[in-house]
């Protein structure tokens, strides 16, 4: 039975996410707006590694206006919560290049290594650095993606969140 906290802390995570040629969204966040919260992004944590010699490209952050569609939707067994008394997370989470419109500004770059058998440090990316809380309204959202990449150069990426009950 969920307590009565106000807020509950998640995080999300992916492991070896493979880059296409072409653009790839690989996950996003989106707080539906019927869910009577307001998310607070605490961070993101990502890595690379490179298999093939290619071009590489960052990895980009960017706010979305629009509910991403296609894709897998992960299972709430797929969110960690940092209590396991909390309510349940309202964040619908979606993986495997789902379709996201209402693009807007970019709020971090990541880069990746270029030559074959890179390994990367684990980057930690505030969001955005500095000017905490980033915060993500219902009707709102983030995607972490690519806008050009090469398969072979391979992604880990988590979200870190805070979600506050209305």
């Amino acid at each position: 039975m969920p307590t009565t906290h106000t807020t509950a802390l998640y995080i999300f995570s992916r492991q070896r996410e493979d880059s296409l040629v072409g653009p790839k969204n690989f996950v996003s966040l989106w707080n539906p707006v019927s869910s009577g919260k307001v998310m607070s992004l605490g961070g993101f944590f990502v890595s690379f590694m490179a298999t093939v010699a290619a071009p590489a490209y960052p990895i980009r952050g960017y706010r979305i206006t629009a509910q991403p569609t296609g894709g897998t939707l992960a299972a709430s067994s797929e969110i960690c919560a940092f209590d396991t008394k909390v309510f349940s997370p309202a964040a619908q989470i979606r993986y495997d290049n789902p379709t996201c419109t209402g693009i807007d500004g970019a709020f971090f770059n990541s880069p990746p290594g270029t030559v074959k058998d890179t390994i990367g440090e684990i980057q930690q990316i505030d969001a955005p650095p500095g000017f905490n809380p980033f915060l993500v309204r219902p009707g709102e959202g983030v995607v972490i993606r690519q806008d050009v990449g090469a398969v072979g150069h391979f992604w880990n990426i988590s979200i870190l969140w805070r979600e506050l009950r209305g």
